[in-house]
């Protein structure tokens, strides 16, 4: 059964740097750090359950004054009004730096620590308790030495936000993620394809290097691409 969601989605395209926001970045793990950790798990036997926030980017304190329109169909008596934001929306250039100012601040108070090798690791060792957390964005993914261990923090999570339990790893940072017995498997097959279809490649033909060895790029006197994301993401 497909599911919908309504959302009140602000329109950021009118704010000011430097008035309205500052800075803006979303949380996301570094590869290197995602192999590590999940190469401590393996190492340990430890379990890997993911978890996703519920509308995290609402969580958000904004810090800066922000005011928006009224949205349509909400009727007031006077005409001109207009509201102040204290809770970050979806479609704020800041929406995801609120959210991460947020995150860490609950993480923190279970007595975690950040990383300062990768921003979005956080770990806990308390005597004879140990749990990693590693983010990106909404997405969370938890290991530690027990069950129970983790399903106390995952309460707490809960406690804090509106969380949803996603069961074992199986998807994230783009990897697709199985695991045997002692081990890992990570592909990208999914992610790869993805991309292709994104840009209706799925019917090109494969080849063994993405380009000749050598080759020399000759100079082109056609039009520039109206898509530039589009290709970036393609050969990036």
């Amino acid at each position: 059964m497909e599911r919908f969601k309504a959302r009140l989605v602000i329109f950021g395209n009118h704010q000011v740097v430097g008035i309205d926001y500052t800075e803006t970045f979303a949380p996301v793990a570094k590869m290197t750090t995602m192999r590590v950790f999940l190469a401590v798990a393996a190492a340990k036997n430890w379990e890997v359950p993911q978890m996703d926030v519920h509308n995290a980017f609402l969580h958000g304190d904004l810090q800066e004054e922000v005011y928006m329109k009224l949205s349509p169909g909400f009727q007031v008596s006077v005409s001109g009004k207009v509201c102040k934001l204290k809770k970050s929306l979806y479609g704020l250039k800041q929406a995801p730096r609120c959210w991460f100012a947020k995150l860490p601040a609950a993480l923190k108070g279970y007595e975690f620590q950040q990383s300062y090798s990768d921003y979005f690791l956080f770990c806990m060792n308390n005597g004879n308790i140990h749990l990693s957390v590693l983010v990106y964005v909404d997405d969370l993914i938890v290991t530690g030495n027990g069950s129970a261990t983790i399903q106390r923090f995952k309460a707490y999570l809960s406690a804090c936000f509106h969380m949803k339990d996603l069961g074992v790893l199986k998807y994230f940072l783009g990897v697709e993620i199985a695991r045997s017995l002692d081990e890992f498997y990570l592909c990208q097959r999914k992610y790869a394809l993805d991309i292709i279809s994104e840009v209706g490649l799925l019917g090109a033909k494969s080849a063994l290097v993405p380009m000749k060895q050598n080759h020399r790029l000759a100079l082109s006197t056609s039009t520039l691409l109206a898509d530039l994301e589009s290709y970036r993401r393609l050969i990036g």
